[in-house]
């Protein structure tokens, strides 16, 4: 995790990550399950290494995690999330559209399954983001910042 540095005090920890909100024709979502952790649904994405910009990162995290090249249409929002007992973390989401491939479990161990899933219709339990981008994502939202979202 990247250390900021607010002012001239001791740099403080925050989590700079991405996910890339995936349609299809029929408006079905792609997501990913963890295979690790408390294997939740969720966009393809992960952390920003050091080297890379966002769009570089989700264009990389969404090929990792799914063996698809995608195209960025657009920055649907940026997510902070503070949760009572982790360092918080923001996270750059991107409505993409699939440039080719097709997506599959990649052999990384990492992703447990892959689908197209109806919005109205999501397997859980769900990241964190998930629920807050997909709503943003399905009224059309772009480029929004909303308040920071507290986990308990």
């Amino acid at each position: 995790m990247p250390r900021i540095r607010h002012d001239h005090s001791e740099p403080s920890m925050l989590g700079l990550t991405v996910a890339a909100f995936i349609f299809d024709r029929a408006g079905r979502i792609l997501l990913i399950k963890e295979n690790y952790d408390q294997r939740r649904y969720g966009p393809p994405g992960g952390t920003i290494e050091a080297s890379e910009n966002p769009k570089e990162a989700v264009i990389r995290e969404v090929m990792e995690e799914t063996g698809t090249t995608v195209n960025i249409s657009e920055l649907i929002g940026v997510y902070h999330f503070v949760p009572a007992n982790r360092e918080p973390w923001m996270t750059f989401a991107f409505r993409c559209e699939i440039e080719s491939g097709q997506a599959n479990v990649p052999d990384s161990g990492e992703i447990a399954e892959i689908g197209w899933f109806d919005p109205r219709g999501l397997p859980s339990p769900l990241t964190n983001l998930a629920p807050y981008a997909i709503a943003d994502a399905l009224r059309g939202a772009c480029g929004i910042v909303p308040d920071t979202i507290e986990l308990l």
